[in-house]
């Protein structure tokens, strides 16, 4: 019988892109990796995928939609049913929503939910199995796109536009990552758990993907997949990065100074740390 992997990981958003091939590179690496995606088929898809290419990969689906904090809530409870320890989080889904502001079946903005709250909560509730395994990480893909993002607190649930295809509220969901990292990592001292966020590159990936008549031309100068996935896995899989905890990092190097005025806010950041925690019901 195959021994049980030392070490655990959940990688969300996995069933394509650079979640996927976050989750391949840590399966490669003798994870038991934890595939958290809404879509049944998808899911069992990338499993497969990952299974055929690496040997004795240790993986597995746990179902989950993040912008569905009920959804959400199960998922995590299902981790916490299955798994006796985390050593790494990866809140790698996300989505950019092109044309006009939605709102989930909860009421909420749909970028908001899907990009912020979601991993926000999810993080939150498996930060438990985080504190009992350490060290452990909690990986967060942000993007360079936070420098288009203005975040108005006021208007944090109720955007009046998500700007040309999606760019401009994508960029504040992106910026809210970054906010959350820092002021994750702040609660974190002395614990043992730490919080890094990352700008993954230009992936040619479904997740922003442009109009069809430039879609050619874009993926001749956009990373691949795995390309995009190497900033993760080196923050996931580095025994000692070096830097505090909190640091945002690009081409898998400390970045800090080129984050935006706003992501350097830390007051900000415990304004949205506790807008969040009302928005999905944590005291």
């Amino acid at each position: 019988m195959a021994s049980t992997p030392a070490k655990t990981a959940v990688v969300t958003g996995a069933n394509s892109g650079i979640g996927l091939e976050t989750a391949r590179g840590l399966a490669r690496a003798g994870y038991r990796v934890v595939l958290l995606c809404r879509n049944p088929d998808r899911a069992a898809t990338a499993k497969a995928d990952i299974d055929a290419s690496v040997p004795a990969a240790a993986t597995e689906i746990v179902l989950g939609d993040l912008g569905d904090q009920r959804s959400t809530r199960a998922a995590a409870a299902e981790v916490l049913d299955r798994l006796d320890r985390l050593d790494v989080l990866v809140n790698n889904a996300g989505t950019t929503i092109k044309g006009k502001t939605s709102r989930t079946p909860e009421g909420h903005d749909s970028m908001l939910a899907i990009n912020h709250l979601g991993p926000f909560l999810l993080t939150n509730l498996l930060l438990p199995l985080l504190t009992a395994s350490a060290p452990s990480r909690v990986v967060t893909v942000a993007s360079h796109a936070h420098k288009m993002g203005r975040l108005d607190l006021d208007a944090l649930d109720a955007p009046k536009t998500y700007g040309v295809l999606g760019f401009r509220r994508y960029g504040e969901t992106k910026l809210m990552n970054i906010l959350f990292t820092r002021a994750l990592a702040r609660r974190l001292e002395g614990t043992g758990v730490s919080a890094y966020s990352l700008h993954p590159g230009a992936v040619a990936t479904a997740l922003g993907a442009p109009p069809r008549p430039i879609a050619a031309i874009t993926r001749l100068v956009l990373k691949s997949p795995e390309q995009g996935a190497r900033t993760s896995l080196h923050i996931a899989l580095t025994p000692e990065l070096g830097v505090p905890s909190g640091t945002y990092f690009v081409a898998s190097k400390p970045a800090d100074t080129k984050l935006s005025p706003q992501a350097l806010d830390d007051d900000l950041g415990e304004r949205l740390w506790a807008a969040s925690s009302a928005l999905v019901g944590l005291g």
